[in-house]
């Protein structure tokens, strides 16, 4: 029997790696220096664009802040809906991978999520959208949980998600920065999985 041809890789259009180049940089970007701090020229330099590629894509920074904001939001209740992949009675080493699943949301995005709680466009309707999408990330994370546990928590699904994802962001930010020097990574995963999985019994 002949080997089935291979299918060539698909090709990536230069105006879209163009559009994500810009996209990669101001994530960098407004991670080191918030939303305020941030000038297109910071943007520009970082993606190696002209300001003309730049204002081709993106009306100003807010637009692009806003873009990059959506697709984190998007990425984050993707990795906290796929708790429910783990099954009725989740083993300790799913739930570690899931928090390996996490670690790696917060490698792309962490820097970014947290330098934009301090510092984000003034805009209400902005804010508001803001806090929906917070809301139902760890309102996701806390029904899914509720459902696999074996004796549900009491306190409403919002708090415990809300609770769970502070304390994951939070153990990351220690481990990737080393505050902790005698503590790897991989200790602090094993640890949270096996908080979590004790939450589930």
């Amino acid at each position: 029997m002949a080997p089935e041809p291979s299918t060539p890789p698909a090709r990536v259009r230069k105006s879209d790696r163009t559009r994500q180049s810009i996209l990669d940089a101001a994530r960098i970007a407004f991670a080191r220096k918030g939303f305020s701090g941030v000038t297109i020229r910071d943007i520009t330099d970082l993606a190696q664009v002209t300001r003309a590629n730049f204002y081709y894509y993106f009306r100003d920074k807010t637009e692009l802040f806003i873009e990059l904001g959506t697709a984190t939001y998007r990425e984050a209740l993707q990795v906290v809906e796929s708790f429910s992949e783990l099954g009725d009675r989740p083993s300790e080493p799913a739930i570690h991978d899931w928090v390996i699943r996490y670690f790696s949301y917060l490698d792309r995005n962490g820097a970014f999520v947290i330098r934009s709680v301090e510092d984000s466009p003034k805009d209400r309707k902005f804010q508001a959208a803001v806090a929906r999408s917070h809301r139902r990330t760890a309102a996701a994370l806390g029904d899914r949980m509720a459902k696999v546990a074996a004796t549900p928590p009491q306190a409403d699904s919002f708090a415990v998600g809300l609770a769970v994802m502070a304390m994951l962001e939070r153990s990351w930010l220690m481990a990737q920065h080393n505050e902790i020097p005698a503590m790897s990574r991989d200790t602090v995963v094993a640890a949270l999985a096996e908080l979590i999985f004790r939450m589930l019994i």
